[in-house]
């Protein structure tokens, strides 16, 4: 893959990444986590899960931002995305608001692919093209990049415009550009254009002169060629094109009498790829506009196709966003060879330019934001009505929820009403499948994408046996360098897995014993009252393998199987005093450090509590049970 090769030269050159964030038309998670991240954080491709929450844990520890914008319309949700790497619908809805830049909230387009990469020293680089997050895009299709390094704060500001533009006020927190006096760079003289500045691809071209001349390099063509071409420029611009071929033979647009006579006056040249292509490429999606005018010639290299919203520079509303990097070039640059005498023949027909068509899927009347929050273990919406006046039926199905939620809506702004939190209890089915649906009766459902923060407190990983969990305490190791670990699952969701519940109901005091249970339980609490930052408290508690949350679980598990064992009762009134002893220690935590950041909610601290079971027995052995209660201060 020569685009993952440069990706990686790219970053080789630079120091401890700070930010990395991409933009794509189509996204492939899937292939984003096998091969970008580890790109990123300088590791193997993952071959198993396991490795893939290796990923995430490195992700966590770097400190690095990484995130995705993409169209909503075009992800591919029916892999599975195994880590928490931030992925960002962008709304065009909410871009279009802006009418001086011609954006038609329904049908255009969020098609830029950009590459931006910052380290820990201020190094900026930026990419542009036309690959897509995808497969197709990094190793199957001809494509065409371009990385520059930030020389000036011309070419800042442009890029500040743009991602400012996407991000989401719900989501975003600090000074992501803040004002910079030291660019890395020694080329002033590229730009950064793209459709969220009035500033277009043509007025990039023209560079203040008038254009005669267009050689562009486009797979997807204007539906008349003539009536775009003519919107372009004056009746001087010449224009040469070289195409993609649909089925490998036929160009994408209709042939007609215009199109003959724009040809035959020579307004109109098509030419052919001027080198052999590579049998094995499965289309050229590279996307060049080289343009002479007045003013010299300037190369753009981007996401721009030669179509009137894929150009993103007519003053009509359906402009697509998109995203290149301009930059003057010598007299002597060419991007065509030998011409190409067409004929009808050489285009598509109807049938063929049908199935061709993009059609992306409609989007639900409204913005629905849910971020999941692996700290606070809770969802938060966030929404806005868009078409229409706002309407009551829509189901919002949750991933470690058990009942659809029904949404509800503000008539007078549209904005979303309720819910705007929601606690989770369970979370494992984040970690199989972190999108939401939306259902509503007589439509076709609608899945997104869930917004994960919080990732450093992702509970991905568990021991296989209450045995593991205590021999994890005693021996008072890392959790995550034990053998005994498994991932939690979807199945988890409910309850825990079935031959887990096999493993904990055989917990009793003839596998383990009194002493050894309450020495781990002494050890333990021991340790998470040496504990000085509430961070890693928070972890302990809720996120780590073997945390206390996963023993109340275990300990929930085996009451339901033994629901009158007396080591249940024990496990239970223990579990209990540790989620006290924990309580005390983080709000001294707290005290001598207000700005802690670490919180727990009043729902996470409940779900630490274990209800001991009542036990049937001979009153001597409640008497004892009393004794002990109060001598282990078992009163909750």
């Amino acid at each position: 893959m020569k685009l993952l090769d440069m990706f990686k030269k790219q970053i080789a050159q630079m120091g401890p990444l700070k930010r990395v964030w991409l933009t794509t038309f189509n996204l492939d998670i899937a292939f984003v986590e096998s091969r970008i991240l580890p790109a990123v954080l300088d590791m193997d491709p993952p071959t198993g899960r396991m490795d893939y929450e290796g990923l995430q844990r490195a992700l966590s520890d770097s400190g690095i931002d990484f995130r995705i914008y993409c169209d909503p319309r075009m992800i591919d949700i029916v892999k599975p995305k195994r880590t928490s790497i931030g992925i960002y619908p962008v709304s065009v809805r909410k871009l279009a608001v802006d009418e001086a830049l011609y954006l038609d909230g329904e049908r255009s387009l969020f098609h830029p692919k950009v590459f931006y990469l910052e380290d820990n020293s201020k190094k900026i680089v930026l990419g542009a093209g036309s690959a897509n997050l995808t497969l197709s895009g990094w190793g199957r299709n001809q494509e065409a990049v371009d990385f520059r390094t930030v020389s000036s704060n011309a070419q800042y500001q442009q890029i500040k415009q743009f991602f400012m533009g996407l991000l989401d006020e719900e989501l975003s927190y600090g000074d992501f550009f803040p004002v910079r006096r030291k660019f890395y760079g020694d080329d002033p003289d590229w730009s950064f254009i793209h459709s969220l500045n009035q500033h277009t691809l043509l007025d990039a071209l023209a560079a203040g002169g008038e254009l005669t001349k267009l050689s562009v390099w486009s797979p997807y063509l204007a539906d008349s060629l003539p009536v775009l071409i003519s919107k372009l420029a004056g009746p001087e611009l010449r224009v040469e094109l070289v195409p993609d071929l649909a089925a490998g033979q036929f160009i994408r647009t209709r042939w007609g009498e215009e199109l003959q006579t724009l040809i035959a006056s020579q307004r109109l040249t098509l030419f052919r790829p001027p080198a052999e292509r590579d049998p094995r490429i499965m289309m050229t999606h590279a996307k060049l506009w080289l343009a002479e005018s007045s003013a010299g010639r300037h190369l753009a290299i981007g996401s721009w196709n030669f179509t009137g919203p894929g150009c993103s520079s007519l003053p009509v509303k359906g402009r697509n966003v998109e995203a290149g990097i301009v930059h003057p070039v010598s007299k002597g640059t060419k991007l065509c060879s030998a011409p190409w005498a067409v004929s009808e023949g050489d285009f598509a027909c109807e049938e063929l330019l049908e199935e061709e068509a993009l059609v992306p899927g409609s989007l639900p009347p409204f913005d629905l934001t849910v971020v999941f929050d692996w700290q606070r273990c809770e969802y938060r919406l966030s929404g806005e009505w868009f078409l229409g006046k706002p309407q009551e039926g829509h189901l919002l199905i949750l991933p470690g929820v058990k009942k659809p939620v029904r949404l509800s809506w503000n008539v007078a702004d549209g904005v979303l009403k309720s819910p705007l939190k929601i606690n989770v209890e369970q979370s494992a089915a984040l970690l199989d499948s972190p999108f939401y649906t939306l259902r509503k009766a007589g439509e076709a459902d609608w899945t997104g994408t869930i917004v994960e923060t919080g990732a450093e407190y992702r509970r991905a990983l568990r021991f296989k046996s209450l045995d593991d969990i205590l021999d994890s305490y005693m021996n008072a190791s890392e959790p995550e360098q034990s053998d005994n670990l498994m991932l939690r699952s979807a199945a988890g969701q409910d309850e825990l897995l079935s031959e887990s519940l096999e493993e904990v109901a055989s917990a009793s005091p003839e596998s383990t014993s009194y002493f050894r249970l309450f020495q781990a339980m002494r050890l333990r609490g021991n340790g998470l009252s040496t504990i000085k930052e509430s961070k890693q408290l928070h972890r302990r508690l809720f996120s780590d393998p073997g945390c206390l949350l996963e023993l109340a679980e275990m300990v929930r598990a085996l009451l339901e199987q033994q629901p009158g064992s007396v080591f249940g009762w024990f496990l239970a009134q223990e579990v209990n005093s540790m989620a006290d002893r924990a309580k005390v220690r983080f709000d001294q935590i707290k005290r001598s450090n207000t700005a802690d950041a670490a919180d727990i909610t009043v729902h996470q601290w409940r779900s630490l509590y274990v209800a001991p079971p009542p036990l049937k027995g001979k009153k001597g052995t409640h008497r004892y049970l009393n004794i002990i209660r109060k001598e282990c201060s078992y009163d909750h």
